[in-house]
């Protein structure tokens, strides 16, 4: 009888355990502190969302089109910020919404969705976390198409070899991530593309390179959000503008 008892207690207190852990890990990975003034466009910002994509298109734009995926389980909308920066700097830039915002999920959707072959512009692929593990398999499983590379808080490549490939590409990359430590990134830069730039953002951690709430087992940063997003913008806008004035 104790044992029935001791069962009956302890089944739906591990049910409310877990349930209570996967609703708060959800919860943790929606966008937060997004104003609403970011969707609106305006003279000079397109804004456009369907089911696919979030896109931010500029009136006088550059022939360079962005194409962002998201980290694994993370809200879409949580890179708005540096989506819209990015195209009030001129670029186009589109936010591709994941099946289940599983990251590994429909990455190849983008071949359907942009014209990856045309000559008359380039084509930058980017990902944070586990969406940059996916914008360097692409990368990988599709040579010639794709013009640059970016890669946020990630440890990939580490399961491919991009090393013989010559890609621009830059990885940026925080002091106190806990999802991809300093320590995973330099074990794995030998796997970079040959024109790769490695940046280390100091003091910033794996969350905030979106508008989230703090990760499991992610470190603690001691720069500001806004300051970790304005260094990210400032190192992609160098790597965008250094793409854009090749001929």
């Amino acid at each position: 009888m104790k044992s029935i008892s001791f069962r009956s207690i302890l089944r739906p207190l591990w049910f409310t355990i877990v349930t209570i852990f996967v609703v708060w890990q959800w919860y943790t990975y929606q966008a937060r502190g997004i104003p609403r003034s970011l969707y609106q466009g305006n003279a000079e910002i397109t804004v456009e969302e369907d089911e696919q994509t979030i896109s931010f298109r500029h009136t006088q734009s550059s022939e360079i089109e962005v194409i962002f995926f998201p980290g694994g389980l993370v809200d879409p909308e949580a890179y708005v910020p540096l989506a819209r920066r990015l195209a009030e700097a001129g670029y186009n830039l589109h936010i591709i919404k994941m099946p289940w915002r599983m990251s590994t999920k429909g990455y190849n959707q983008i071949k359907t969705l942009f014209d990856l072959t045309a000559d008359d512009g380039q084509f930058v692929l980017g990902g944070h976390s586990q969406g940059g593990k996916m914008a360097a398999q692409f990368v990988y499983e599709n040579p010639g198409l794709i013009d640059g590379l970016f890669l946020l808080g990630t440890s990939h490549p580490r399961d491919i070899d991009l090393s013989r490939r010559d890609i621009p590409t830059i990885k940026i990359y925080a002091e106190f991530d806990g999802l991809a430590s300093v320590s995973e990134v330099k074990q794995n830069e030998h796997l970079m593309p040959r024109q790769s730039r490695l940046t280390l953002l100091e003091g910033g951690n794996h969350s905030q390179f979106a508008f989230t709430g703090h990760l499991l087992t992610d470190g603690k940063a001691t720069i500001s959000l806004e300051q970790q997003q304005e260094e990210t913008l400032r190192h992609l806008l160098e790597f965008m503008n250094g793409l854009s004035s090749k001929p």
